[in-house]
């Protein structure tokens, strides 16, 4: 298929690959040529299009559910931001911040940061996952996915700062414990991975 004008938007480009009628590699090798920022995507486009449709009768066994799940889990924490409330760990308050502050023996202040969000799941202990995941009444892929959204800041709390604020990341949860005073034997407890 030729046109007069070339187009330049990669949804452009791919329906225009998609109308030819054949998806040879002499067609994808005209593509990529005129379209070199797009190639990985024409590629993907012709993979998928050679690809023969056929119906799996089989149902998912419960392995693949729970891949299918993980990953819709941590596409939808990589989205945006769920409105207010809708993050699960925002009930970490009152006795149910408390409770889990008396679980894990730390002091409420390191509840607060993992319920506003300032703590990496990926550098904190499975166990300390798992007492959030038993504390909160989910699995521990949606706990990990709550903590991935960007850091919740509390609206009651303000001050003052010396110098420009900056990006604020997430810390390890090592960290975290560290400047809330937890003794260095609470600390070792802690982060002692018990998988």
């Amino acid at each position: 298929m030729t046109t007069s004008s070339t187009p330049t938007a990669l949804n452009d480009v791919l329906d225009l690959f998609q109308m030819e009628e054949v998806h040879d590699g002499d067609v994808l090798a005209r593509y990529v040529e005129a379209h070199p920022q797009f190639t990985l995507q024409l590629i993907d486009l012709s993979r998928l299009l050679a690809t023969p449709e056929t119906e799996d009768q089989e149902p998912l066994s419960a392995l693949e559910k729970s891949r299918i799940d993980s990953a819709w889990i941590a596409h939808k924490a990589a989205g945006p931001e769920l409105p207010k409330g809708a993050n699960p760990l925002d009930a970490l308050i009152g006795e149910r911040g408390k409770a889990l502050a008396a679980t894990l023996g730390v002091p409420r202040q390191v509840v607060t940061c993992l319920r506003e969000r300032k703590v990496d799941p990926a550098r904190t202990p499975r166990p300390v996952l798992r007492s959030l995941s038993d504390a909160l009444e989910i699995s521990e892929a949606h706990v990990i996915a709550a903590m991935r959204q960007p850091p919740a800041y509390a609206s009651g709390r303000s001050f003052k700062a010396d110098a420009k604020p900056g990006a604020a990341g997430q810390v390890s949860f090592e960290q975290v414990l560290t400047d809330a005073g937890v003794s260095d034997a609470d600390r070792a407890r802690l982060l002692t991975d018990g998988d």
